[in-house]
């Protein structure tokens, strides 16, 4: 009889002495991945990207933005954010936004040499730090860099609470594994977004699609506003924008419109 598979089985390759992560911290980048590879679309790549960090990691809060550059997403702020209270987010608008160290250039170049940093690493008795984010419960942030070329870039930064005085260092190491196996997959929904911007025949702009995807999902102006970390006011003028352009008459008119899977764009 011709055997189908001669030889010994070969044994499965074990994981180096030194090897830094566990199963269990691979099988984190997994669920990740898992939770964000099915999506649609960037908005609901971001929308489960928060979800599965703070779910898998547990993470306080996370944010997670999107530009033509790393400036360009922290000065436009087009993204969602998750796990953060209005008072928090409105002093930083009123003044700490500054002093955050995730926004200096110097900041910018490092991150994008490698690719995963953590604040407590570069300015970890700067103001912001002290008088900021400790007096909210905040101990410490990092923050991730995607580079999709021509297609823009994503961003995403998390933090951690009292108890946890930094983020851990097999933290970061996990990170490092998911964003390899994270940029693919953020480099196809940035690429798609902008060929849906190109196309956009309503000549909504980014801040205008980010509001009329969350209202198409169901999300109250509160909600949105809190999501999009801008004002509700805000919130009323884009939308009064987007049901214009589009036509549409109510927000179920428009939930309709953005779910069918073969509108055009």
């Amino acid at each position: 009889m011709t055997v189908a598979l001669p030889g010994p089985a070969p044994k499965p390759r074990p994981l180096p002495a030194d090897e830094p992560l566990s199963p269990e911290d691979y099988r984190r980048a997994i669920g990740v991945v898992e939770a964000v590879d099915r999506a649609g679309d960037l908005a609901e790549f971001r929308e489960r990207l928060v979800r599965a960090l703070k779910t898998w990691f547990g993470f306080l809060g996370v944010t997670v933005l999107h530009g033509d550059t790393s400036a360009d997403a922290l000065e436009a702020g087009c993204g969602v954010q998750s796990g953060y209270s209005a008072e928090f987010m409105a002093r930083y608008a009123d003044g700490w936004v500054l002093e955050d160290p995730f926004r200096s250039e110097a900041f910018l170049v490092r991150l994008a040499d490698a690719g995963v940093l953590r604040l407590s690493d570069i300015a970890s008795d700067s103001p912001f730090v002290s008088q900021y984010l400790r007096p909210h419960g905040v101990t410490d942030k990092a923050a991730m860099l995607i580079d999709a070329g021509p297609s823009g870039v994503l961003l995403v930064s998390v933090a951690v609470r009292d108890g946890v005085p930094r983020v851990p260092d097999r933290d970061l190491a996990v990170l490092r594994v998911l964003r390899r196996h994270l940029a693919p997959l953020a480099t196809e929904q940035l690429a798609r977004h902008r060929v849906r911007a190109a196309h956009n025949r309503w000549r909504l702009t980014p801040r205008e699609w980010d509001v009329a995807d969350l209202a198409a999902q169901g999300l109250t102006n509160r909600q949105i506003a809190g999501r999009l970390f801008i004002g509700v006011d805000t919130v009323k003028k884009h939308l009064t924008r987007v049901l214009a352009a589009t036509s549409c008459a109510s927000r179920t008119q428009l939930a309709v419109l953005f779910n069918a899977r073969d509108t055009p764009v």
